[in-house]
């Protein structure tokens, strides 16, 4: 071994200075320094989970964001009240956290266990008038928070500036062919934002509902009927709308109140008479923002046949003659003059489908602003459905009038408007191809000034407004509608997935696959296999 190869020799031991790496120390250190200037000034958090189970809803974040909370100059107080072991309290913690940070300072949560805490739930009780012998969540928007609120009570104006929402509010519950129930949805979120919504406005704001028309009853109290279409009830609630239930009159026209934020007409089965689309089209013509909504009915007959009596001649007597016309021809009259026009007696079936079914896929159009969140989504409609046709005879008359329409809900080419049943479920000439529109909406005003726009919006299809079986995208794409149509965008956007659940959602081409991989594939496989070990014992 020679000297340079020795490493102790001292010619061995001398090395150059390299002046890249004191370059490279140099710029790690100011790496370094720069990382951590930026970690302490500037926070972001991921939710990692599949789900974003942690994370709180875009329509939250809008509410949050809002001039009504922002201008606030006293805090939204929450208080919860949960025991740490409750199911799910990570989780709801989680979220609480969520909202204080969003909210910019606009919302305090406290989160106390009761039990733990008796002090503090003492102090609770007599400030709210509550007893813990359930979990509970309160929200507070009054200035003076630990004033009690009794004097609240007595004012219907001030009433709505708190809320107390029991525990079971926050999940969503199945009942078991055991007896037992199980938990399958967190509606925290959604629950939670709507009574901010609640308590940060204060007084409800009026929507009227046509009682007397079919649809929508009155009870013996005089309370409205909702039966399978409660979603109506639970998407006004959640925008702080109150239903209130009004009786147009069939002799004489009448003026729609003035605090009505909008006029709802559910499925009608009689026509509106003449003073009554009087009524519709004074109130839809005045200069200021109103709405209305309208859902028809896909399974009442289009065409009806009545008796109409002719006056008799010195020479002939007076006869009945049998008239064959729409059904709601008035209505429809209506809907036609601001440039939606339902199809006839149509119902919308799959094209290459041997049979008649009821579950359609519809997509979300690139239409209004507001639901841009939603273009091009796809989700599945359950019953009948009636389609529209959109546009204006005479386009004078439309620009004139200022009148501009929207595509809410469309389906694909693969589904078409079946005019005669008895034909079989089959394209033929007098039928609608498609693409069809199943829900559409009509403006009328000026688009730049939100305060002198009418809005209108019709939907062929009362199963999308069933409480049970709703699917979460049509009722986040409903209320986001019903947001803009009051005037409030920033109430709009999807809500979180509080679903517990998967929930899959199979195109006719997927369900097609699945059913060739179930029905033939696998039995044939299973077959092969068997035939091979038999063959393989026989030898």
């Amino acid at each position: 071994m020679s000297k340079q190869e020795f490493t102790g020799h001292p010619d061995a031991r001398r090395s150059k200075a390299n002046p890249l790496a004191w370059i490279n120390l140099a710029l790690l250190a100011i790496i370094v320094i720069c990382c951590n200037y930026i970690g302490c000034n500037e926070y972001a958090r991921v939710d990692l989970s599949e789900y974003e189970s942690y994370s709180i809803s875009q329509r939250t974040i809008n509410v949050l964001k809002s001039e009504a909370i922002q201008n606030r100059e006293t805090p939204i107080r929450i208080i919860f009240a949960f025991q740490t072991s409750s199911p799910g309290y990570h989780r709801m913690y989680m979220l609480l956290e969520e909202y204080k940070r969003h909210a910019d300072g606009k919302i305090e949560v406290e989160c106390f266990d009761p039990l733990r805490q008796p002090g503090r739930a003492r102090e609770i009780e007599n400030i709210y008038k509550v007893k813990f012998n359930q979990e509970i969540c309160i929200v507070d928007a009054r200035d003076n928070k630990d004033a009690p609120i009794d004097h609240y009570d007595a004012d219907p104006g001030k009433a709505n500036l708190y809320s107390r929402i029991p525990g079971t509010a926050f999940s969503k519950y199945v009942v078991q062919p055991d007896g037992k129930r199980n938990v399958v949805a967190l509606m925290m979120d959604e629950v939670l934002c709507s009574e901010i919504i609640r308590a940060s406005e204060g007084q409800q704001r009026k929507m009227y509902v046509v009682a007397n028309k079919g649809g929508i009853k009155l009870n013996q109290n005089g309370q409205l009927e909702y039966d399978t279409i409660s979603l109506i009830r639970t998407i006004t609630g959640s925008l702080n709308l109150k239903l209130e239930p009004i009786v147009l009159s069939e002799d004489s026209e009448q003026d729609i109140p003035a605090d009505a934020e909008g006029l709802i007409i559910i499925a009608p089965q009689f026509d509106f008479e003449p003073c009554q689309i009087a009524t519709l089209r004074k109130f839809w013509e005045r200069n200021e923002r109103k709405s209305i909504f309208i859902a028809l009915d896909p399974e009442l007959p289009y065409f009806d046949t009545r008796h109409v009596r002719q006056e008799g001649t010195d020479d002939q007597p007076e006869t009945t003659k049998v008239v064959r016309g729409p059904r709601l021809s008035n209505l429809y009259q209506f809907l036609r003059e601001n440039g939606i026009n339902p199809n006839g007696d149509d119902r919308i079936l799959l094209r290459d489908s041997q049979r008649f079914i009821n579950n359609i896929s519809v997509f979300f159009p690139e239409s209004l602003e507001c639901t841009k969140s939603f273009w091009n989504n796809t989700t599945q409609l359950e019953g009948r459905c009636r389609s529209f046709s959109l546009g204006h005879g005479d386009d004078s008359v439309a620009s004139a009038q200022r009148l501009n329409f929207y595509p809410l809900i469309m389906t694909s080419a693969d589904y078409y408007g079946e005019t005669n049943p008895n034909r079989g479920a089959k394209l033929d000439g007098d039928d609608i191809a498609g693409p069809l529109c199943v829900a559409a909406a009509a403006t009328r005003g000026s688009v730049d000034d939100p305060n002198r726009l009418n809005t209108l919006m019709v939907v062929g299809n009362l199963d999308m407004l069933a409480e049970e079986g709703a699917r979460k995208e049509v009722r986040d794409y409903l209320r986001s509608i019903w947001a803009w149509m009051i005037e409030k965008p920033e109430y709009a956007g999807k809500s979180t997935n509080y679903d517990l659940t998967v929930k899959i959602d199979l195109n006719r081409h997927s369900r097609s696959a699945v059913e060739h991989l179930t029905l033939i594939i696998m039995p044939l496989c299973s077959l092969l296999l068997a035939f091979i070990i038999w063959n393989t014992r026989r030898h």
